[in-house]
């Protein structure tokens, strides 16, 4: 039987968060200790995704892979891809999801879509001990 973990992707916008695929096996950055203005609805995760807002020497490296990614909107997601001045948010059942991520950060170009929260929760299977020489 596997073992879940779960972990919260919080965006910091503007290229400094990873990009996250669903069923892959990756190299994933978390916070040695959240950030005090990180809010994380519901149960406390095992892991937040860490971002470069804040010191590297608050991070951690695993390896674990994607199996589940739900954004409260959009539901189920596939990829969250953070390369480049939008993000681009992949969801399993439905169309693309186009956000800015530099000038307006957090807003999507469709006009009929306001999301005001971007947390996504995550759940993780074989998530590795910390890497030590992975940075």
């Amino acid at each position: 039987m596997a073992s879940y973990q779960t972990a919260t992707w919080i965006p910091g916008w503007y290229e400094l968060d990873q990009t996250l695929s669903l069923g892959e096996r990756q190299k994933l950055w978390f916070f040695q200790t959240p950030p005090e203005q990180i809010d994380v609805a519901g149960p406390a995760p095992d892991f937040v995704f860490f971002n470069q807002l804040d010191s590297t020497t608050n991070c951690q490296v695993r390896f674990a892979k994607v199996v589940e990614m739900v954004h409260p909107t959009l539901g189920a997601l596939a990829k969250i891809d953070t390369d480049g001045c939008d993000y681009i948010f992949f969801p399993v059942d439905g169309e693309e999801v186009v956000v800015n991520a530099e000038e307006d950060p957090g807003n999507t170009y469709d006009e009929d879509l306001n999301i005001d929260q971007w947390a996504v929760f995550v759940k993780l299977e074989d998530v590795s001990e910390p890497v030590v020489d992975a940075v």
